[in-house]
C-alpha cells in the first residue's frame, strides 16, 4: 500500500474522532459562556479560550475553580443576609 493511500485511510478513520472533539468543545464553549455570564466574567473571552486546542484543557480547570469560588461567594452573601435579618 502506498503512503498516499495509507494517509487517506488515516484521515478518514480519524475524521469521526475529530468531529466528536469539535462538537464536545463547542458544547463546553457554550456552557462556559453561560457560566461566565452568571459569574460576571467576559463571555467572549471564556468562549474563545474554550475553543483553543490545548489551552482549553487548562482553561477547564480554571472554570471549575471559578465556579466553586462563585458558589462560595454567593453562599457567603446569603449567610450575611440571614445573619443580618436575625439580629434586627
Amino acid at each position: 500500500m502506498s503512503d498516499t493511500v495509507w494517509m487517506m485511510d488515516q484521515a478518514v478513520t480519524s475524521l469521526p474522532l475529530f468531529t466528536g472533539l469539535v462538537l464536545l468543545w463547542a458544547g463546553f464553549a457554550i456552557g462556559n459562556g453561560f457560566l461566565a455570564h452568571r459569574l460576571g466574567h467576559s463571555v467572549a473571552l471564556w468562549v474563545i479560550l474554550s475553543l483553543i486546542p490545548i489551552v482549553n484543557y487548562f482553561f477547564y480547570f480554571f472554570v471549575i475553580y471559578a465556579t466553586v469560588l462563585g458558589i462560595i461567594r454567593r453562599l457567603n452573601i446569603l449567610t450575611e443576609r440571614l445573619a443580618a435579618g436575625q439580629t434586627t
